[in-house]
């Protein structure tokens, strides 16, 4: 059942009891004690139930009905020193329960009229009968009316304000909150597109000195082979101008980073500055064809991940594995990187203060993996523990994109 589902229900019960209840009190007295016929008594409690069944969902109806009630109650009833008069209570209670929750569905303006056009009626037949509002009791009701009339219709309004101000609050911390998520993804967006601006352009950079400088290097070059070299050079020169006309724009920012970017050689130093412990398996022949920028995504990873579990899991130990899968008939070589944490002492929970989940670290670092062939997958561990697996490939030109998948469950 959903959540709508049992709000309607739930309402349905609410009002259908009131209403029951109202039916059954108005027509008890309304034949009693003001002295009704029996029919006109029920008909007349019967309008008032229908008034209070319908005003969550149709407000104008059970307002209009409602009034029609009360006026017809007031007409056909008869003073009694013995019961509130001119209006009588099962009516009150009908008219308070109406026009306060007209006020929360925003009729509150509606509900106003209501009470001014039942007041007055009141006072029109106290007037019609007497020629003057006699004293006591008969004011009293009139006061009673109009102030629990007035009280009702300010607090449904109060509610009205009090819920769409928080609907505002809602909406506005949903955007903000996406507006942040889509600012951390656009920030990790910029700095893999200026990491890997920055190892392009090294890359296009020596390959056109290389083939500029090849006809002065080997002088036995044919000429044939000579102009290969130079339109090669020509090429690159075209394609790194274009290249840093498109990307330069990215350093431009005051907080771009200018310093050689971190590889697999600071992976020590930093498991060792995080206390972890880094059990390096990966094979000689694959790190050295390990492209740099594939370096840079295994160590951003093994940075968020120890930056989270040092956040998450104070305390806790942590572990770094890096291994490599050499080049097969179903896929490229890879490198698969595993860091894993076990649970925080129970004495961290107790001391610790709870960390951001926002999760957009994760996210980050997923669309890093991706954006070079690979996958990564980040779950909760059978003790309590946490684990990000990332399988990155060697060299990004090698990887098909949807090739490389994480598994989709982590070993006990």
């Amino acid at each position: 059942m959903t959540r709508s589902r049992r709000a309607a229900i739930w309402t349905w019960s609410v009002f259908g009891g009131v209403a029951v209840t109202l039916l059954a009190v108005a027509a008890s007295l309304g034949a009693t004690v003001y002295q009704q016929q029996v029919g006109a008594a029920l008909a007349l409690a019967l309008l008032q139930s229908i008034a209070v069944l319908l005003v969550a969902w149709l407000p104008r109806w059970a307002i209009l009905l409602v009034i029609v009630a009360a006026v017809s109650s007031m007409s056909v009833g008869h003073a009694t020193p013995d019961a509130p008069w001119p209006v009588p209570v099962a009516t009150l209670l009908a008219l308070l329960v109406v026009f306060g929750f007209s006020a929360v569905r925003g009729r509150w303006i509606l509900a106003s009229v209501g009470a001014a056009i039942v007041g007055l009626t009141a006072v029109g037949l106290t007037v019609g009968m007497s020629g003057e509002i006699p004293p006591g009791p008969v004011i009293s009701n009139l006061i009673v009316t109009v102030v629990l009339s007035g009280i009702a219709i300010g607090v449904g309004s109060l509610i009205r304000s009090i819920r769409t101000a928080r609907g505002a609050l809602a909406e506005a911390r949903e955007l903000t909150e996406l507006e942040l998520a889509k600012r951390q993804i656009a920030e990790e967006r910029t700095r893999i597109a200026r990491e890997m601006h920055d190892v392009v352009a090294h890359g296009m950079s020596v390959i056109q000195v290389q083939a500029a400088s090849a006809r002065y290097r080997y002088s036995d070059l044919s000429p044939e082979v000579a102009d290969e070299f130079d339109e090669l050079a020509a090429t690159a020169r075209v394609a790194l101008g274009e290249m840093r006309a498109l990307l330069g724009v990215l350093r431009a920012d005051d907080d771009a980073e200018h310093a050689p970017q971190p590889s697999l050689v600071e992976l020590p130093e930093l498991a060792t500055r995080s206390r972890a412990e880094l059990d390096d398996q990966l094979p000689v022949a694959l790190r050295t064809r390990m492209d740099p920028i594939c370096q840079l995504a295994v160590y951003r990873v093994v940075q968020e991940s120890l930056g989270n579990a040092a956040r998450h899991a104070p305390g806790a130990a942590t572990s770094v594995t890096l291994t490599g899968i050499a080049e097969s008939g179903s896929g490229p070589a890879v490198a698969r990187v595993t860091v894993r944490n076990a649970a925080p002492p129970e004495r961290v929970f107790e001391s610790t203060p709870a960390a951001d989940s926002s999760g957009h670290g994760i996210r980050g670092m997923r669309e890093r993996v991706n954006a070079l062939g690979g996958s990564l997958a980040a779950a909760p561990t059978p003790d309590g523990g946490f684990q990000v697996i990332a399988i990155v490939p060697i060299s990004p030109e090698t990887a098909g994109l949807g090739l490389i998948h994480a598994p989709k469950e982590f070993p006990a």
